[in-house]
């Protein structure tokens, strides 16, 4: 034989060799970890032969229903996040097929990057708990989750963020806080304010550290209802909130405030009566007035220094909330109430600049409404009024004072 060709075929047998030992190299750096499992109802249900039997089965425990399962795959230097839901669905005489819902997931690049599939984010991605654990990311606080962006996620894969405090150090620089983490750690370790509350909250905050040591004082120690309203108002104003106010001076800023918002939508008020509100008004005693329009709102807030204009108008409106202004041999005062599905609940009643109201007043307007609540409820008059108003379910309108 031909020294050549038996020099050719043993370069060729080399290369042959060397490409199957690639392959199942290959083969070998592909891993799949499944890290949800469909439920072990729609593994039994795939197995269970065609017959009626199954029919029936589909229509009594399956028909409707939906399933998921994700799974991470490690391929050459890449690993790839999949998390697809889906339902079993019914086609022609007995056969079953499965469609897929909703597809998600990502990948990480040989080089650490990570990108999300379909422009969704991380904070889009179905068990991404699961994934933290996969990655020995065991030292994250569960909430500190939600503050996990993809800039941190592929620091933290990096090994660049390896505790909680690094995290929210990240976070604080990305979003531009300007605030201690190791206050920021303690806040949502020890409390439950969620990361929306907090950012609305913190954006209207002249000093961010001072809001965050203020939700961590005591709750009997916190002017919190104040405040709450004040966010809301210092968003519309486009002013800021010193956490550090004293007690008179937020008194005063808040009345300010409220009388500024005011006196900004007067021009636009409507004086005509909210529809259904008129069927409350034949219960009312005569130390009592319904306040049944706009204008009327307006001026009770106005007249008597609080928010019950700016802060419940909305629910007022909306057939959710009863406001009355009350004048006891002199004493008067603003009382709220709740309306519910089916029955009317005391919410509140401050007098002038929020202030307290005698016992008296609390005794008159405690047995009003409950005397009113038994009324609407036996004449059917809560029902009917929501019947053309949004459901309003669990609903319940924040206990702030006005």
């Amino acid at each position: 034989m031909d020294v050549k060709a038996i020099n050719l075929g043993i370069i060729w047998l080399n290369v042959l060799t060397h490409s199957i030992l690639l392959f199942n190299l290959k083969l070998i750096e592909m891993e799949t970890i499944q890290l949800k499992q469909p439920e072990q109802e729609f593994a039994d249900f795939t197995a269970m032969p065609d017959g009626l039997a199954k029919n029936v089965h589909y229509y009594n425990n399956i028909h409707g229903r939906n399933f998921t399962e994700a799974s991470i795959t490690k391929k050459e230097g890449f690993i790839y996040y999949s998390t697809n839901t889906f339902k079993m669905v019914k086609s022609t005489k007995s056969s079953y097929y499965i469609k897929r819902i909703t597809k998600d997931g990502f990948t990480i690049d040989e080089k650490g990057k990570v990108k999300f599939w379909f422009n969704k984010s991380i904070f889009q991605m179905p068990f991404i708990n699961e994934v933290f654990k996969h990655f020995n990311f065991n030292w994250l606080d569960v909430k500190l989750y939600s503050f996990i962006t993809k800039g941190i996620f592929e620091k933290m894969i990096a090994g660049k963020i390896t505790n909680n405090t690094d995290v929210c150090k990240a976070y604080i620089k990305a979003m531009r806080l300007n605030c201690s983490p190791a206050l920021f750690l303690q806040l949502f370790q020890t409390s439950s304010i969620s990361k929306q509350d907090f950012l609305r909250q913190a954006s209207v905050a002249k000093d961010v550290n001072h809001f965050i040591e203020y939700l961590l004082l005591p709750n009997d120690t916190r002017s919190y209802l104040v405040y709450e309203d004040m966010i809301k108002e210092a968003q519309i104003l486009e002013k800021k909130i010193d956490f550090k106010w004293s007690q008179k001076r937020l008194i005063e800023e808040h009345k300010a405030w409220t009388e500024q918002i005011m006196q900004v939508e007067i021009d636009a008020l409507d004086d005509v009566v909210i529809p259904n509100t008129e069927k409350f008004d034949r219960y009312t005693p005569q130390q009592f007035k319904l306040l049944k329009t706009q204008k009327e709102v307006f001026y009770e807030g106005k007249t008597m220094k609080h928010c019950v204009y700016t802060a419940y108008w909305s629910s007022i409106k909306n057939n959710r909330y009863l406001a009355y202004h009350i004048d006891l041999n002199g004493e008067e005062a603003t009382l709220g109430v709740n309306i519910y599905d089916d029955k009317l609940v005391y919410n509140q009643c401050y007098s002038k600049y929020n202030g307290s109201i005698s016992s008296a007043m609390n005794t008159l307007i405690k047995q009003f409404v409950e005397e009113l609540n038994e009324q609407v409820q036996k004449d059917g008059v809560v029902l009917q009024t929501n019947e053309h108003y949004v459901q309003v379910g669990n609903n319940i309108v924040n206990e702030l004072p006005y």
